[in-house]
């Protein structure tokens, strides 16, 4: 309980920063019920937000002017080529709060709000004491990784900020800083979404396990509403998951795809000038592999917790006999067949641990041959030294 006490707290903290910074154009208000409900900033002003929407585009085009000009002075083709490609990726990802604010905002809240609603059912099914808040120790060892890479991000722009001089370095910087952390708000978002969705998946396998194990004919009746109710929140848990995932899957896809391209392009550089003992490359390169895998974790968290309420879902065929409540069983085993629980990128591939490492290894072999041409285009360039000094 202390762990998850923590966890709601440190989610609290990072969702006023979020406010503040301007990372998103949502709220959080706590109803007289004590219901929480998230509503949009200024959704009954379009003129604010209008104005909110051209504000944000300044940073981004004094980022852009400010990389193409830095990119414009590279020397290396394929140094150019990763930069160009990382700024290409980069404002989409930045415009996506944008994009979702203006097309999806209405739509993103009832579903948000819908997924909060599923998450009271569910807390009110339950028939024992000592429920978690969200989640346990794991939960909560996974949101403070979240929080060190934001500190990381912070540590490593404040080493930047004490080189600055001039008033327009500092405009510079401060333009490319916020672009870079509204670029990854996405990446964090996901992660908090899925890692939410697993604890309730968890939290309704707990609830038909704990409800299959009674069998005594005076409880029966009062368990068969319970599991009734509990298949009809798998059927509401589907629609909301699949319609937030036709939202945000693509920009999820650009924001991870992001991430391990700047991973590509610190490392690139460290290799290039041979410079293996820089500890800020290591560590940012360290802090965007753990800001991929944080979602990732919870995507496969909230994939197993589905897979087991699949086998649980044979269980609850003894709690009835009756044909009506073995027909019920059944639709809802075809149900979670149908509906599986799956992170389908662009429809690419199936996010999970064994894609993550199938990346990150793609990423070595890629680097070590990098290495490999550097290492030998260094040596030829140094025999020829030699041989023309001769």
């Amino acid at each position: 309980m202390k762990a998850s006490k923590c966890s709601v707290g440190i989610l609290r903290c990072m969702s006023i920063y979020a406010r503040y910074m301007g990372l998103v154009c949502f709220r959080f208000r706590k109803q007289k019920d004590n219901h929480m409900l998230m509503e949009e900033i200024w959704s009954n002003s379009s003129r604010w937000k209008w104005i909110s929407v051209t504000l944000r585009l300044v940073p981004l085009c004094i980022y852009v002017y400010t990389y193409a000009e830095w990119i414009c002075g590279r020397m290396l083709i394929s140094e150019k080529m990763l930069h160009l490609t990382c700024l290409g990726i980069s404002i989409p990802c930045y415009l996506s709060m944008i994009y979702l604010k203006i097309c999806h905002g209405p739509e993103v809240t009832q579903l948000v709000n819908q997924f909060l609603d599923i998450f009271r059912l569910q807390r009110s099914l339950h028939i024992r004491g000592g429920r978690s808040q969200f989640g346990g120790g794991r939960e909560l060892f996974l949101i403070i990784l979240s929080v060190f890479c934001q500190a990381q991000e912070f540590l490593f722009i404040m080493v930047i900020a004490r080189e600055l001089r001039g008033l327009k370095h500092i405009i510079q910087w401060v333009c490319c800083t916020y672009v870079n952390i509204i670029a990854y708000s996405i990446m964090c978002f996901a992660f908090i979404w899925y890692l939410s969705l697993g604890i309730l998946y968890a939290e309704l396998n707990e609830n038909l396990r704990f409800e299959s194990s009674l069998h005594t004919a005076s409880s029966r009746k009062e368990h068969k509403a319970r599991v009734q109710k509990s298949m009809a929140l798998f059927k509401e848990i589907s629609t909301v998951v699949s319609s937030l995932q036709d939202i945000f899957d693509v920009h999820l896809f650009l924001c991870a795809l992001l991430t391990l391209l700047q991973v590509l392009i610190a490392l690139y550089k460290m290799i290039n000038d041979l410079g293996f003992s820089d500890f800020w490359v290591w560590s940012m390169s360290f802090k965007n592999l753990l800001l991929t895998l944080l979602p990732v974790l919870a995507i496969q968290e909230a994939v197993n917790q589905f897979g087991q309420a699949r086998q649980r879902a044979l269980d609850i065929f003894f709690v009835g006999k009756s044909k009506n409540w073995i027909k019920s069983v059944e639709v809802f085993v075809s149900q979670l067949n149908l509906n599986e629980f799956r992170v389908n990128l662009l429809g690419l591939f199936n996010v999970s641990n064994e894609l993550f490492l199938v990346i990150v290894s793609g990423m070595v072999c890629y680097l070590v041959f990098i290495t490999q041409c550097v290492i030998l285009h260094r040596r030829r360039n140094f025999y020829l030294g030699i041989s023309e000094t001769n």
